[in-house]
């Protein structure tokens, strides 16, 4: 920080001495200064240069007449002490100022990494505008997150198309592959993969508790946390439970059993099943929700698909998917 000299014929700013100049001090200038609130307390360095003290912080800062005269001079102490009270919020520091751009600062960061940041995003986080993260962090949770299901990070995606990164499969296949897919494994080797037909898959049903009522959905997919997560469309305040997951062979599989159970829930119990009228938009789908009511049954149906492809595979442990082991907890979309 700059601070001045007790010598009055000296000024310190940024650590070297200016020796004051004998010119004067326009009242003009001295009511400007005051404005932006500095006191004028010397010139110095040559006759087109002020010293102005921060009423603030008490730092001296050399500034041009015309800047004093003409426009709102800031303190640069007071703008360092604010973007490091900042990143002080978000448990960072402020190390230095970027040398290729003055909007620009090096933080080093809660974890240890030192990364470059735009000083007003700095400040938008610390007022919880968003989150400050770090992109050696983020690959490598990128990776351990690929890894799961036999890829590897490469780095950012060649094509340049935000939100995806280039993954390495075991086979030695390199493909682009968006962040959120692989997180959930839901994605397929252009090489050696299989398509969703053949790849195992799970039955699932659900219960929903919307403001109204509560229901059932009885379905197939994937990945029915993720299902259940982020593709039904749940306000954020709805609780939710997965009741069962049967995991099958095949998604052929999946889908014929699944649609032979709407079907007779359709031809049988009709009144068990709920309109689309009655829950709206608050679930995304068209159809397969049920009236509680139908539990009993539907575990039924669940039984009798056990029965007729011989899986006992009813339990997190037989799961196929990483992400099935907490496919039973309860969930609330918070």
């Amino acid at each position: 920080m700059n601070v001045h000299s007790p010598k009055s014929d000296t000024f310190i700013i940024d650590g070297d001495p200016y020796p004051a100049l004998d010119k004067p001090l326009k009242p003009e200038w001295v009511t400007s200064a005051a404005r932006a609130g500095f006191d004028l307390i010397g010139r110095a360095r040559d006759r087109y240069h002020g010293v102005l003290r921060c009423r603030t912080c008490a730092t001296d800062a050399l500034v041009r007449i015309n800047v004093i005269r003409d426009a709102t001079p800031l303190c640069h102490a007071c703008i360092h002490n604010r973007r490091s009270r900042a990143a002080q919020a978000l448990d960072a520091e402020l190390v230095a100022k970027c040398p290729e751009h003055r909007h620009y600062g090096l933080f080093r960061l809660p974890c240890g990494h030192v990364v470059r940041r735009q000083y007003t995003r700095v400040e938008a986080a610390a007022d919880g505008g968003h989150a400050l993260g770090c992109e050696d962090c983020r690959a490598a949770r990128d990776d351990e997150a690929a890894r799961d299901f036999g890829w590897v990070l490469v780095g950012p995606a060649t094509s340049g198309r935000a939100g995806y990164r280039d993954y390495r499969h075991h086979c030695g296949h390199v493909q682009s592959i968006s962040v959120g897919n692989m997180r959930w494994g839901d994605c397929t080797c252009a090489a050696c993969g299989q398509g969703w037909a053949a790849k195992p898959s799970f039955i699932y049903l659900f219960r929903i508790d919307l403001p109204e009522m509560s229901v059932l959905k009885l379905g197939y997919s994937a990945r029915p946390a993720k299902r259940l997560r982020h593709q039904l469309g749940l306000d954020r305040s709805v609780s939710s439970e997965v009741i069962r997951v049967l995991a099958l062979s095949s998604g052929n599989l999946a889908v014929r059993e699944e649609k032979a159970c709407h079907r007779h829930m359709r031809d049988m119990h009709p009144e068990l099943v709920l309109p689309k009228r009655v829950f709206g938009d608050a679930i995304n789908t068209k159809g397969e929700i049920y009236y509680l009511q139908a539990e009993p049954l539907l575990h039924a149906l669940i039984d009798g698909v056990i029965a007729r492809s011989g899986s006992a595979a009813d339990h997190p442990s037989s799961f196929t998917a990483p992400q099935a082991t907490d496919a039973r907890r309860n969930t609330r979309l918070d």
